[in-house]
């Protein structure tokens, strides 16, 4: 296993300062350790431990608990313990590698903060499925038999507005998933097929179809789970919606604030403010709010009709869970900038923030492929038209002249006739120059036609140069971004995968690896 460096995986600007500890990002986030007096400070704030149980039993009531999750449970019954917590939305066939990644990374983060503090701690994921981007929720990318990237789309698109957590499989997406699990390819992919069939059975909620899918992870890693759409049932969530309504607009007005500040630092802003943080719900879906006299009334009567946006979400989560660390991506880290504000107005501590672990998977047949190209896996990580501008490099380097020898040549070529235009007529040095200019661009046409040819006669070297990017570098973006889990529990198997996982988040924190099934045996 080899790790990149972060310079070359992290690109929001952000997120970026964050990694690098500029004083002008650092300042946003508050808690820079973990020790045994935050611990404390924290277990004693949020939800009662009995309703943390409740909470957790209601969002696993689709699962079988393992011995390690029930063993995590009784650690969260403890009025002493802390968690540490990541979360993300529902996505099809598991979601995006990095969701799995990112769970891992707060099983390590709970391992590390209990062995250096002596406080007992559990890995909490947090569901979002209060979320209603249905596309997103309901889509994915596989390769098709040619190893180019397909889209995978199994949502009718009706009802746009209504939450995800109450969408479930009908006999239609259950044939459009179905015709879509056939692209899934590998030694293992006749078992991922059955099992992620019978998660998606007709009927299903897809929440509970995507914590069946995660469950053989979450299992032995002993990962408990916090449904974001059980937390707005129960009310929890209301302390922080009456800092929404009570005075409606402050909220958002101190969100703003904050925004203005990430402004002033000279970084653009991650998520936008509106001027409620806080989303309505009615028989037809979610709703903006509507300030009204009877507002206030409403959220006390009926929390569950209001759901958190984007930046308050982390508020609410925090207010209720004993959170010492959150588990974030980089997008993520970037908004939560913006919050540091917020979560003093509503009287939470912001816990210590922790960049996810990421990685770069290598099946046998692609570390067969590198082994014979020659390249690291870092070449390969740019867009398709960059790859194709490499490619052509690559094959006619040493064999056409180099842009600098073909310029001195020509140079040398026009020196007298540009010597004999000033001496004889100095109208005619612009029509040297320009002559050149021609000579030129017809040289620069004969060299496109020279590596076109080339990438016609190499087809084998292209052809493994291109299926190299297709797997490492998906239309120019992080693999871990674009294929789902089952793409690569069919190539592994989930015993092996989650081996895998496991050593992935062992790096150094916020480091993303490279790593293959070959890399098992080492």
């Amino acid at each position: 296993m080899t790790t990149l460096p972060s310079e070359s995986i992290v690109s929001q600007p952000i997120a970026r300062a964050f990694l690098d500890r500029s004083p002008l990002i650092a300042q946003r986030f508050p808690q820079q350790i973990v020790d045994a007096d935050f611990c404390a400070t924290r277990a004693r704030h949020g939800a009662s431990r009995s309703r943390l149980v409740e909470l957790v039993a209601a969002s696993m009531s689709n699962l079988s608990l393992s011995d390690e999750q029930n063993a995590a449970l009784a650690v969260l019954r403890s009025p002493l313990s802390v968690a540490t917590v990541t979360g993300q939305q529902i996505g099809l066939f598991g979601g995006p590698m990095y969701t799995i990644y990112k769970i891992r990374t707060a099983v390590e983060e709970a391992r590390r903060v209990q062995e250096q503090t002596g406080v007992e701690t559990v890995a909490l994921f947090w569901l979002e499925d209060n979320d209603h981007d249905a596309a997103e929720a309901s889509s994915a990318h596989l390769l098709d038999a040619d190893g180019a990237v397909v889209d995978i789309d199994t949502w009718d698109k009706t009802d746009d507005r209504k939450s995800v957590s109450a969408r479930s499989v009908d006999a239609a997406m259950y044939e459009r998933i179905t015709t879509a699990a056939a692209l899934i390819t590998g030694q293992h992919a006749d078992a991922v097929r059955e099992r992620y069939s019978e998660a998606y059975s007709n009927g299903a909620l897809w929440a509970d179809a995507f914590l069946a899918i995660l469950q053989p992870y979450l299992a032995p890693w002993g990962v408990l789970v916090v449904r974001g759409s059980k937390v707005i049932e129960s009310g929890l969530h209301l302390p922080i919606l009456l800092r929404d309504v009570e005075q409606p607009g402050q909220l958002g007005a101190v969100l703003a604030a904050g925004t203005k500040t990430i402004e002033e630092l000279g970084f653009t802003p991650q998520a936008n403010v509106g001027s409620q943080a806080f989303f309505g719900s009615d028989d037809t879906g979610r709703q903006k709010i509507v300030v009204t006299d009877e507002l206030l009334a409403l959220a006390k009567e009926q929390p569950h009709r209001f759901t958190p946006g984007v930046l308050a979400r982390p508020i609410v989560q925090d207010a209720i869970l004993p959170t010492v660390v959150s588990v974030l991506g980089a997008a993520e880290i970037a908004y939560h900038a913006q919050l540091r504000e917020a979560y003093e107005f509503c009287g939470v501590q912001m816990p210590m923030i922790v960049l996810r672990n990421g990685a770069t998977l290598l099946d046998a047949r692609t570390e067969r492929l590198l082994s014979k190209d020659g390249h690291d896996v870092a070449w390969f990580m740019r867009t398709p038209d960059e790859l194709e501008r490499a490619i052509a490099d690559v094959l006619t380097t040493n064999v056409i002249p180099a842009v600098e020898l073909r310029n001195e040549l020509l140079g040398a070529l026009l020196a007298p006739y540009l010597t004999a235009a000033e001496t004889i007529d100095q109208t005619l040095v612009a029509t040297v120059r320009a002559q050149g200019a021609g000579v030129t661009s017809t040289l620069e046409a004969l060299e496109g036609k020279l590596r076109s040819a080339a990438k016609r006669t190499q087809t084998l070297v292209v052809d493994r140069i291109r299926s190299i990017h297709a797997l490492v570098s998906p239309r120019g973006v992080l693999q871990e971004r674009v294929f789902p889990l089952a793409f690569w529990e069919a190539r592994f198997g989930n015993t092996d995968l989650r081996i895998i996982v496991e050593h992935i988040a062992r790096a150094p924190i916020g480091s993303h690896a490279v790593i293959g099934l070959s890399d098992l045996s080492t």
